[in-house]
């Protein structure tokens, strides 16, 4: 139901925007997305409504709760967040005390059917379902088993018991994945969320008693921690209407709970470089810094030039990458920038990968470490900058030609994560405008500046994973020499094996 290991999504969360009360409009969206409705309700419970044409014909509805795995402070509760993520689809209700799976009985034609529509995290837990149907009668019963899942499940016995085995079967399955990919995490960003949370930690899952698992869910599940979007063909209003009537009376159990710190970043940990050598893992390389975090945008065009730079960089370097394969099918290397708190470590990352061929793994490594050092040497060429604008031009309008058939569960995703992080969400059609007038504007000595900022705020790190480790006496020396052989005076990406980690 979950995946801790996610290969992290350039969605559109461009940091700093406040979120307006309910009837403030956030932003004029025209094209195919109109105005989105903005509300917070007196319980705190918060609400996104946009409505847009689309040619799927329902709607998707996301209910976002916050405190996940950082949520499990008290003895006994690891791994129960997780399990109450399966019991809101599977546990009786007070107002059906007999059925088990109440939700999955929904009755409506849903092209996610439950309970394979959620997901839980270090952060929060997410639920979410596409219908086939935008009848307001269908969207207030779908509301209507939302409101029990977050105020009246019973825990009874039999639901748990069934649920605890899921659990532990889903995470037995996941074990291998995301032990490797918290090892390189604690290597890369020690501190972060998924360094010192032990997401793969479910040992009280199987013995946890029903009050702890309920006394959790009362913490949990108070509307000042829900998000409910939805995104389809819809009047608003009417929408919003129907939250309030069934949220709106809502009130949490007991005293509210403080916010949840999300854990920082410890620079002084970071290791310069990381392998792993598991005998069925993968092979690839990346080379990943986590700068400092830059100071909230001040208005809104500012956040969108924030999120085109990151856009352009990251083809500029993609087509580096991909020149330097050669034959290589397209798609065996790139860049990502993972930004904001929904990610895997909290804050921002920036990454060029490799996922090289079977003894390829000191060519891979060197294409990276070459790419970087000559980035930090000389900078972008005019005319890469160039080709990166016009195809980022160009995929903008592909994306505003095809908002209309875009998955509304797709949308509400990208604008529950920007409601989370009071973020900017703007319509395809609008991104497209502003690219129009900025990007021409922008030059070399622009994204050279954005580069040098970026690779000299924070310690760059080196990590190799290959089953060819296990022939190899000491990787962390290996990968030091690709390093050294490969780069250039000044290049952040200095060898220190000794500062390395066997992850």
């Amino acid at each position: 139901m979950r995946a801790i290991i996610a290969l992290p999504l350039l969605a559109l969360l461009l940091g700093g925007a406040g979120v307006p009360r309910e009837g403030a409009p956030r932003h004029g969206l025209p094209g195919s997305w109109r105005p989105i409705l903005h509300g917070r309700l007196a319980n705190g419970l918060r609400y996104a409504i946009l409505p847009r044409p689309a040619k799927e014909p329902g709607i998707a509805l996301l209910m976002r709760v916050e405190g996940g795995f950082i949520a499990e402070r008290r003895p006994g509760e690891r791994g129960l967040a997780h399990l109450i993520e399966h019991l809101v689809f599977d546990s009786p209700t007070r107002r059906a005390p007999g059925e088990r799976a109440h939700f999955v009985k929904v009755g409506l034609p849903l092209t996610f059917p439950a309970p394979r529509a959620a997901t839980t995290d270090w952060r929060e837990s997410r639920y979410f379902v596409s219908t086939r149907s935008r009848r307001v009668a269908d969207i207030d019963r779908l509301l209507a088993l939302f409101q029990e899942g977050v105020q009246d499940l019973t825990f009874r016995a039999d639901a748990v018991d069934a649920q605890r085995a899921d659990v532990m079967r889903e995470m037995a399955e996941k074990r291998a994945g995301n032990i490797t990919y918290a090892r390189y995490i604690a290597a890369v960003a020690p501190g972060t969320p998924t360094d010192v949370i032990d997401a793969q930690n479910s040992d009280d899952v199987p013995s946890a008693s029903i009050a702890t698992i309920r006394a959790l869910y009362r913490r949990l599940y108070r509307p000042e921690h829900v998000t409910i979007v939805i995104v389809g063909d819809v009047n608003p209003k009417q929408i919003a209407a129907l939250i309030r009537r069934h949220f709106g009376d809502w009130r949490g159990t007991g005293p509210a709970t403080k916010p949840w710190p999300i854990p920082p970043l410890r620079p002084a940990r970071i290791a310069r470089l990381s392998f792993a050598a598991d005998a069925a893992g993968r092979r690839g390389a990346i080379v990943t810094v986590a700068p400092a975090a830059p100071a909230p945008a001040p208005n809104a065009p500012e956040q969108i030039e924030r999120h085109l730079t990151d856009q352009l960089v990251t083809r500029i370097v993609t087509r580096r990458l991909a020149r330097l394969q050669g034959e290589r099918p397209i798609g065996q290397s790139g860049m990502f920038i993972e930004t904001g708190a929904h990610g895997q470590t909290g804050g921002r990352r920036l990454a060029l990968w490799d996922n090289f061929e079977p003894g390829q793994w000191r060519m891979a490594t060197a294409r990276l470490v070459q790419t970087v050092c000559t980035l930090s040497g000389s900078g972008f060429a005019s005319a890469e900058i160039a080709a990166a604008k016009t195809a980022l031009i160009e995929e903008l309008a592909r994306a505003d030609a095809n908002a209309p058939a875009e998955e509304n569960v797709a949308i509400a995703q990208r604008l529950a994560d920007a409601v989370a992080n009071g973020a900017l969400l703007p319509a395809p059609d609008a991104l497209l405008r502003h690219a129009r007038v900025w990007l021409p504007m922008v030059d070399k000595p622009m994204l050279d500046r954005w580069w040098e900022a970026q690779w000299r705020s924070g310690l760059p790190h080196v990590r190799v994973e290959t089953p060819e480790f296990q022939e190899i006496a000491s990787p962390a020396t290996a990968i030091g020499e690709v390093i050294k052989d490969s780069g250039a005076p000044g290049c952040p990406l200095t060898p220190d094996p000794a500062a390395s980690r066997d992850r």
